[in-house]
């Protein structure tokens, strides 16, 4: 009896050794892999306007380090995003239109909801891939426990997030540090950046995806006591020229680190621009943030990576923030999720210049509102002047049906749709069915457990009476 207990637990090591030896090898494969993947940083603005650059034709804001990174990468002058701050940042998450995941609204702390646990991320993904993730500044998916982005797929957090008990934080993980008044305030800057470049080396020898979410240009505009004054276009320039330098520490640190050539290093807008006041400007485009007209939804954006793109190179095609995920998971090997609808495209190809025959988009659509299409636009339902009432002035609407020829006039001025009966159908019928299609295959956004609930509804009658 004794032997064969002896011989059955030998057989028990020898088979644990091996699926131990099994597992480690897959382990180690998998970081054989990853070690080959280039890292990847999105540096993401916040209400920033695509004429906002010197590299995007403004002649009064000075940008010099971001326009040496379009000099030495690619610049996309037709990239899409939506018109406010949360749906852009759950695209990036998600690789789908934030109306299929859920929410088209920014997302407060009153809401109660926040990016759902079944959404398969952009940072889970990179991890399945060998990838150490993190995210440095605004979330804004979610303001509770539930939604932090390390329960996301992030493995380290350092940024903002609201407590109806202690407002607004800057968090490590899932602790709070300290207590602030505003995300904006320049003073905060050397503590982001910082965050980030620590980030950055201490994950030099592996790849790494960094989500660099800049509270900046938002308003009120604060900026950093040592960039106060420094520009021609007070102190909406001052933030600029800030946003400017931290990018510029940030290519500096993968310089240092030997890292430039092994980065992917894409610069962004989440939005256009506030309107109304002295601050930004959406370039050749109408109007600006909270609509879908061109100065809404399309913002500048950058892309750098030494060997893989091209110095100097264009990029005209239709593109947008929902192209990152699949984009990342053809970068890192890893193949994006199969059990759901991904609106967003892999444009690696146009990243390293292919000879791509069919756009990779024909269109792009903000879902019930507008389409583009090649060069034409349609808008479905009314457009109104976005702004703060008071803020916008008396610029003028745009009525349902009015369609728009891109090419010939981007700022949207000319309503061509009598002229051009047959495109407006096309484009209405492509509208019908991509709607059509969306709400057959839409997800729920998430939302907190009724015990939260009711906790939430607790805290804000407690404040209300404390305001009264």
């Amino acid at each position: 009896m004794k032997a064969k207990r002896e011989e059955v637990l030998r057989k028990i090591l020898v088979c644990t050794s091996q699926v131990f030896l099994c597992a480690m090898l897959i382990f180690s494969g998998k970081l054989a892999i990853a070690a080959d993947r280039p890292n990847i940083v999105v540096f993401l603005t916040d209400d920033q306007g695509y004429g906002d650059l010197g590299c995007f034709g403004s002649e009064s804001l000075e940008t010099p380090n971001i326009d040496q990174l379009c000099k030495q990468g690619m610049k996309f002058t037709d990239f899409y995003v939506h018109q406010r701050c949360s749906p852009t940042r759950l695209a990036l998450m998600t690789g789908s239109h934030a109306h299929r995941a859920g929410c088209t609204k920014v997302i407060y702390n009153k809401d109660r909801i926040g990016i759902n646990a079944d959404e398969v991320t952009t940072p889970e993904l990179l991890k399945s891939a060998g990838y150490t993730t993190g995210i440095v500044g605004k979330w804004h998916l979610g303001e509770w426990d539930t939604f932090n982005p390390t329960r996301h797929g992030f493995d380290f957090f350092y940024g903002f997030m609201i407590d109806l008990d202690q407002g607004t934080g800057i968090y490590r993980n899932l602790n709070r540090v300290e207590s602030i008044k505003r995300k904006t305030d320049g003073e905060h800057s050397p503590k982001l950046l910082d965050a980030a470049i620590g980030f950055i080396k201490e994950n030099n020898e592996r790849p790494f995806f960094l989500y660099y979410a800049s509270p900046l240009p938002h308003t009120p505009w604060i900026p950093n006591e040592r960039f106060q004054g420094t520009s021609q276009r007070g102190t909406y320039g001052d933030v600029i020229r800030e946003i400017d330098w931290q990018v510029g520490e940030l290519m500096r640190t993968l310089e240092e680190q030997g890292l430039t050539e092994k980065t992917l290093f894409i610069f962004a807008s989440d939005n256009g621009p506030v309107l109304g006041i002295n601050g930004g400007d959406a370039g050749p485009f109408r109007d600006g943030k909270w609509t879908d007209f061109e100065g809404g939804i399309r913002v500048p954006c950058i892309m750098h990576w030494p060997g893989t793109i091209t110095p100097g190179a264009n990029c005209g095609q239709i593109t947008g923030i929902i192209d990152l995920l699949p984009t990342f998971c053809a970068i890192a090997g890893v193949d994006p999720p199969v059990d759901r609808v991904i609106d967003g495209r892999n444009i690696l190809p146009y990243l390293k210049g292919a000879d791509v025959r069919t756009p990779i988009h024909e269109s792009f659509i903000v879902p019930g509102s507008v389409i583009r299409h090649g060069r034409w636009k349609l808008l479905v339902r009314e457009l109104n002047p976005g702004g703060k009432s008071g803020r916008e002035g008396k610029r003028p609407s745009a009525r349902a049906g009015s369609l728009f020829d891109l090419e010939a006039d981007p700022g949207e001025t000319r309503d061509v749709s009598a002229d051009h009966p047959e495109i407006v159908a096309d484009l209405q019928r492509r509208m019908e069915l991509a709607v059509e299609e969306l709400e057959a295959n839409s997800r729920p956004i998430g939302r907190l457990p009724d015990d939260h609930a009711s906790e939430t509804r607790r805290k804000e009658r407690k404040m209300e009476t404390q305001q009264m």
